[in-house]
C-alpha cells in the first residue's frame, strides 16, 4: 500500500472538522429549546456545519493535506453532529429511540473498526455507501429541523401545515429508509475486514 506523505493534524481542514464537533453541543442546545428561534438557529447552524463537511475535503486536496488522521476525523465529526440531532429529536418525541439507537450503534461499531485499522496502519476510509449514508442523514435531519421550524413558526397557515406532516407518520417513515442505509453500510464495513 503506498504511503500518504506525513501531514501535520493542524490543517485548516482538519480544524474545520474539529469546530464541526465543537458545534454539535451548541446545536443540541438551540434544538431542545422546542421553540421557534431555536429550531431556526440549529437549522442554520446545521446547514452550515454540513457545509463544511464538503469544504474541508476541497481544502484538503486543494493543500496538498489529506492526512490519514483527517479521514478518520472527518466522518467521525458528521457522526456526532447527525446524532446529537437524532437524540435531539428523539428527545422531543419526534422519533422512536430505538431508530435513534440503531443509528447510534452502528456509528460505534464502524468508528471501532476504524481506529482497529487505522492502528493496524490500515487505510480504512469511507465507502460510497457511507458517503450516501451522510448524505441521506444530513437531508432528513435538515427536512425535520424545517418542518419543526415551520411547526412553531407565528404563521398559523404554515404553522397548521407543519403539524399535519409531522403527524402524518411521514418522519418515521423517512427514518426508516435512513436506517436501512445505516445498516446496509455497516455490512459493507464488516465485508472489508480482514483479521
Amino acid at each position: 500500500m503506498q504511503q500518504r506523505p506525513v501531514v501535520s493534524i493542524f490543517t485548516i481542514a482538519n480544524i474545520i472538522t474539529a469546530l464541526r464537533i465543537l458545534v454539535a453541543p451548541v446545536f443540541f442546545f438551540l434544538l431542545v429549546q422546542d421553540a421557534f428561534w431555536g429550531y431556526a438557529w440549529a437549522l442554520i447552524l446545521f446547514i452550515g456545519a454540513a457545509l463544511t463537511d464538503f469544504v474541508d475535503g476541497i481544502l484538503a486536496r486543494y493543500f496538498g493535506e489529506i492526512s490519514e488522521f483527517g479521514i478518520f476525523l472527518d466522518p467521525l465529526a458528521d457522526k456526532i453532529l447527525v446524532l446529537s440531532a437524532l437524540f435531539g429529536f428523539t428527545w422531543l418525541d419526534v422519533l422512536p429511540l430505538w431508530m435513534v439507537s440503531v443509528v447510534a450503534v452502528r456509528d460505534v461499531i464502524a468508528t471501532i473498526i476504524r481506529v482497529w485499522s487505522w492502528s493496524e496502519g490500515k487505510s480504512f476510509s469511507p465507502s460510497p455507501l457511507a458517503k450516501w449514508k451522510t448524505f441521506t442523514q444530513m437531508g432528513f435531519v435538515s427536512a425535520v429541523l424545517v418542518l419543526l421550524a415551520a411547526e412553531a413558526s407565528p404563521v398559523r397557515g404554515i404553522s397548521h401545515w407543519a403539524a399535519g406532516v409531522v403527524s402524518s407518520g411521514v418522519i418515521e417513515g423517512a427514518m426508516s429508509i435512513v436506517v436501512l442505509l445505516t445498516i446496509g453500510s455497516l455490512l459493507g464495513y464488516l465485508r472489508r475486514i480482514h483479521f
